[in-house]
């Protein structure tokens, strides 16, 4: 695929993709909704929470509220599956000035390892190169954005690739606005899709990586808090976030899933 529509991954990720940027294309000046290339989801609870998650999950296969409160989840996803509806749930991790803090001195005390080469992607990174980017992002779990995003077209970030001596990537880490103008969330980024080849993992490169993109998005693009999603009992990811100042708040990502049309469960890491 070319252009806009430049998607790797699975035919479901791509599918799913492909759903949510064209309802984008309706709802992206609406302040209640918030959009980095994977889905369109709910930034905070409105009046019929549950009717829009269903609705989009109907819609895109599965949506997503990014800021419920830990105390409303269980009525939610009551009513959710009443429905017919699966649900799922990352805990909301989030930073901001104490990110960036931290992740300046992990820049100052830590060093990529000599062989290494940090890339961000752009139009003229090779496709075969986010191919292989996306190939190591989905190899840990991590549910790849449409090319156009990786390369800062759209949706204003960045996504960062370490590659070793013979031109494969190692690690990966994005950051990209993801809420409109008119929301109260936005200077709030996305950040995360962290991911390194089990081979080179112990390293700190996932963590100097995660580093420079919060970084570049506080200096360089106006960005003044950090958001991503931990599952409960991933203890790596919570602790590499801990290390950067982005820690576990009162919200969660509550997530909606019609499993017919989406045809997976897991689309938040």
């Amino acid at each position: 695929m070319s252009g806009d529509w430049e998607c790797y991954g699975s035919p479901e990720s791509v599918a799913a993709m492909k759903r949510g940027a064209t309802l984008w294309t309706l709802v992206r000046n609406d302040p209640r909704f918030a959009f980095y290339g994977r889905l369109i989801g709910l930034s905070q609870p409105v009046d019929n929470t549950a009717e829009v998650l269903a609705a989009l999950a109907r819609l895109q296969g599965a949506g997503v509220c990014y800021f419920l409160p830990k105390s409303d989840v269980p009525a939610l996803f009551s009513t959710l599956e009443s429905d017919g509806l699966s649900t799922d749930r990352h805990e909301h991790y989030f930073g901001g000035k104490a990110a960036y803090a931290a992740a300046k001195g992990v820049l100052t005390d830590y060093s990529l390892p000599s062989d290494l080469t940090v890339l961000r992607l752009d139009e003229d990174t090779p496709c075969s190169f986010i191919a292989d980017a996306v190939t190591l992002m989905e190899s840990c779990g991590v549910m790849p954005v449409p090319a156009s995003f990786l390369r800062g077209k759209q949706g204003r970030g960045l996504c960062l690739v370490a590659s070793d001596s013979e031109g494969k990537p190692v690690a990966v880490a994005t950051s990209i606005f993801m809420h409109p103008k008119a929301s109260p969330h936005a200077k709030t980024v996305f950040w995360g899709m962290l991911a390194t080849r089990p081979d080179r993992r112990g390293q700190k490169i996932a963590l100097i990586l995660g580093a420079q993109a919060i970084v570049h998005m506080w200096e360089q693009e106006g960005a003044r808090g950090f958001m991503t999603g931990v599952r409960q009992d991933n203890a790596s990811s919570a602790a590499l976030c801990n290390r950067l100042g982005v820690a576990d708040t009162a919200w969660t990502y509550a997530v909606c899933v019609d499993p017919q049309t989406l045809g997976r469960k897991s689309v938040t890491k």
